[in-house]
């Protein structure tokens, strides 16, 4: 009898994982912030932990984190958040056989919240407070790669095709709320859209590009011209973040510097004169199919570019502002000021920047009404637009007086600033000695 009832006595039961987590939520703040660090490390493990059957552990563990993130905002404490990637954070190392990396299994978790219709208030807080989430990723990619000796192997089989699938899976679950819930959530869609647009960055700098690549054609392909200005905003914020990556002109693999001077000058004088007819033109000057496969970047850029200028000045300035910043950013680059063909070659990426100004002179010309600034712009373009002419005659002057000439060829007094402008670009690359080419970045400004 007495060992029946010894065997008859069982231990108390555990409650079951998911009641665990769901007390969490009921945690006072400073409570979860004391132990902060311990906390948000136990989650993630329980998240990269979490086998396919239980996949509503994840979720869980997930919706619990979202809840904690959000509070941390809400109390201002937002700078521990960032302290605890930056210092704290470490990527779970998968075992053998396993392929459970947190950021394979962090991506699948938020696609996963994001496809759930019925809780949009978490997946509103996970849009606005998407950037952890991501950085966490990001981080948890790096980790994987140097902890396992994989950044030597080719980028093609750093990561596997599972992942792969997650970070796609992951972009087609983030569009819809850009795209059709950006009225209905502003702040949200703004915030996933820039987070989204460090992460693709991050891939560029981990992953094989050419996924990366694709991954911003997913992307672009939710857009089309007809889309309301908010949306147009967005999709060049993703551009102007994607493009600020630090190895840029690298990743859009500028061409060789290889054309002679006399060659250059024939193929520009159909883009500094009106007085010839349409002409074939090369790859190099033209935004042609090819070329936006080999410079794909500076390809999609100027296309956007190109559509922007077809729409109202407020896209317009905003397009051409962030094309502009960009090419500052070039000639300012330390990195590529040593030597004279390095700017050279950057300018001949830019070349389809010929056409595009030819073709679109009317819009240039027109003086559009006062309207907001784009990312960048420190004055009205009404004020550079009346400084671009005296400016264009004070630039080709002085590369005149810095080639020793007497004289300038300046534009009749009837043509507009932008034909001005034009034709001084066309003269800064018929004197082309790499030195002069930041010329071409300055007169593209003043058209603006």
């Amino acid at each position: 009898m007495k060992s029946h009832k010894r065997s008859s006595v069982q231990a108390p039961r555990e409650p079951p994982a998911e009641v665990i987590l769901t007390c969490l939520h009921a945690v006072e703040t400073h409570v979860i912030i004391t132990f902060l660090p311990t906390v948000l490390m136990q989650l993630f493990e329980v998240l990269t932990a979490a086998t396919k059957e239980s996949h509503e552990i994840a979720v869980n563990s997930l919706r619990v984190i979202i809840h904690i993130v959000s509070k941390c905002h809400e109390e201002g404490l937002e700078h521990y958040l960032r302290s605890f990637v930056k210092y704290v954070f470490v990527t779970n190392t998968p075992k053998s056989g396993s392929s459970a990396t947190t950021h394979e299994v962090l991506a699948t978790a938020v696609t996963a919240t994001l496809k759930q219709t019925a809780d949009f208030n978490t997946s509103n807080k996970l849009l606005k407070y998407s950037w952890f989430f991501f950085e966490t990723m990001a981080k948890s990619m790096a980790q994987y790669l140097q902890e396992g000796n994989r950044i030597k192997m080719p980028r093609p089989q750093r990561f596997p095709d599972s992942f792969h699938q997650a970070l796609q899976s992951l972009v087609l679950s983030i569009m819809p709320h850009i795209t059709i819930r950006h009225m209905e959530i502003p702040e949200e869609a703004r915030s996933i859209n820039l987070s989204l647009a460090s992460l693709i960055k991050r891939c560029l700098t981990f992953m094989n590009r050419g996924f990366a690549f694709g991954l911003v054609n997913h992307y672009m392909c939710h857009f089309s011209p007809k889309d309301p200005k908010v949306l147009t905003e967005m999709k060049f914020e993703f551009l102007m973040a994607v493009c600020n990556h630090e190895h840029f002109i690298p990743l859009n693999l500028p061409m060789a510097f290889g054309r002679t001077k006399l060659q250059r000058v024939q193929d520009l004088i159909p883009y500094a004169t009106e007085l010839f007819g349409p002409v074939e033109q090369s790859l190099e000057f033209s935004l042609t199919e090819e070329y936006c496969r080999n410079h794909f970047l500076v390809g999609l850029l100027m296309r956007e570019v190109a559509e922007a200028l077809q729409q109202g000045p407020e896209v317009r300035q905003l397009a051409v502002g962030i094309l502009k910043n960009l090419l500052i950013k070039h000639a300012m680059d330390d990195r590529y000021t040593a030597f004279k063909n390095q700017q050279a070659r950057i300018c001949m990426l830019y070349l389809p920047l010929y056409e595009l100004l030819y073709q679109n002179l009317k819009q240039l010309s027109a003086q559009p009404q006062m309207s907001s600034l784009g990312p960048g712009l420190n004055g009205s373009r009404d004020d550079l637009i009346s400084t671009s002419s005296t400016d264009s005659r004070r630039i080709s002057t002085a590369i005149d007086k810095d080639h020793g000439e007497s004289t300038a060829t300046a534009p009749p007094q009837n043509t507009d600033h932008s034909t001005s402008s034009c034709l001084q670009i066309a003269q800064c690359h018929h004197r082309s000695g790499p030195q002069h080419h930041s010329y071409i970045y300055v007169t593209f400004i003043l058209i603006h």
